[in-house]
């Protein structure tokens, strides 16, 4: 019996494992294309939120000059820009007439008029030549050649722009030398704040000495006196060193109560001695005084304040 090829193929069989490879290719992709989607949508969000920033950092430097110079300066410029500006508006619409300038006769040109002969004389007689000398009417001739007159007020003028032209320059040469002379005359007091200036470097190394006595007198205190487990109590104690470090006076100005931890006090500072010599920064200073409380307790064996 004969079997047709479509017969066949329809009637074939789909193996499990045939679904499960197409399951899996399917799950597969919609993977794929979830992941990808949202690789996207994060890689745009990053580009959106990384946008790109910048820092700006300005550098502030102390004037040479101090704030009251500068604002001097500042004030003669303006002045000095207004009434530049004050000169060159009235000169303006005074420029146009300047150019304007009758040029002077050399000579007074006296028409020539036709003398008539009198009655009495011949027609013979030859008529008498335009004689010059006729002052009288060379006088209206001159008249009109005044206008050049109201061109000499304007002489005076052009050395005013002249001299208000470097009146912005002047004033701020004249604040410059003001500030220079102010300065000049401030010089003497420098000396005062050359005095501060020791004097602020003189309590410094007094701070510093006074640190280091400190030190050392409480780890002297816990290595050789340590405070006595069962008293407890405060005292002070005035300390007066000379410039070599060692000790002058030490005594208790107000005591604990406890004549042992007086004694222990005094003790410590006779028994720490010497300490340092003065430096350099406290100047020419004999002795130093040295006034500190002293506390003697649990949590606390050796302490100075």
């Amino acid at each position: 019996m004969a079997v047709s090829p479509g017969s066949v193929m329809r009637h074939v069989p789909v193996g499990h494992r045939y679904r499960q490879l197409a399951a899996w290719a399917v799950a597969l992709g919609l993977h794929a294309l979830v992941i990808a989607g949202l690789a996207g949508w994060q890689i745009d969000s990053e580009r959106v939120s990384r946008e790109p920033t910048s820092l700006d950092v300005v550098l502030v430097t102390q004037p040479s000059v101090d704030p009251g110079a500068a604002q001097a300066i500042a004030e003669a410029n303006q002045q000095a820009i207004r009434r530049e500006r004050a000169v060159t508006k009235p000169d303006q619409p005074a420029a146009p007439p300047t150019p304007v300038e009758a040029p002077a006769p050399s000579s007074p040109t006296v028409p020539d008029e036709p003398v008539s002969p009198p009655a009495s004389e011949a027609p013979d007689d030859p008529p008498a030549p335009p004689v010059p000398d006729t002052p009288p009417r060379a006088e209206p001739v001159d008249e009109p050649a005044s206008p050049p007159a109201p061109s000499q007020p304007q002489a005076p003028a052009e050395p005013s722009k002249a001299g208000a032209a470097p009146s912005g320059q002047a004033l701020l040469a004249q604040a410059t030398s003001s500030i220079r002379q102010r300065s000049f005359e401030a010089a003497p007091a420098t000396d005062t704040t050359g005095d501060r200036v020791q004097q602020a470097a003189r309590r410094a190394a007094e701070a510093r000495y006074v640190a280091d006595w400190t030190r050392r007198v409480e780890t002297y205190g816990n290595r050789v006196y340590p405070a006595p487990s069962h008293l407890e109590g405060q005292l002070r104690i005035r300390v007066v060193i000379d410039s070599g470090g060692q000790v002058r006076q030490a005594e208790v100005i107000h005591s604990s109560g406890y004549p042992e931890l007086d004694q222990a006090a005094l003790k410590t500072i006779r028994g720490a001695a010497p300490y340092r010599p003065f430096d350099r920064g406290m100047g020419d200073r004999d002795s130093l005084t040295i006034t500190r409380v002293w506390r003697f307790g649990k949590g606390n064996n050796f302490g100075v304040r």
